[in-house]
């Protein structure tokens, strides 16, 4: 199997990290996905695959995948409500 490590150049930062459940009909899956913001400025999604976390990682899976929930549903919700923005002039 292919090792899930993030790969980052010199000039490259981590923006932020979640965990999120996935799963279909017979499998399920554990993956925390890795937004890397690049030298570039452009971002990035890099997945790290369960066998490739850490203890901390995996103590923290459950805590950041009811974080990401939520949050995505908070901003989901403001989303759907929100009136139209007019364009600045």
């Amino acid at each position: 199997m292919k090792d899930s490590k993030v790969m980052m150049g010199k000039k490259e930062t981590i923006v932020t990290a979640f965990a999120e459940y996935s799963a279909g009909p017979g499998w399920a899956n554990r993956p925390l996905w890795v937004i890397v913001r690049g030298a570039d400025q452009n971002l990035r999604e890099e997945c790290i695959q369960p066998e490739d976390q850490t203890a901390d990682m995996r103590a923290l899976f459950h805590v950041s995948n009811a974080a990401h929930v939520a949050m995505t549903g908070a901003v989901g919700a403001w989303v759907a409500s929100a009136k139209p923005r007019r364009k600045a002039a």
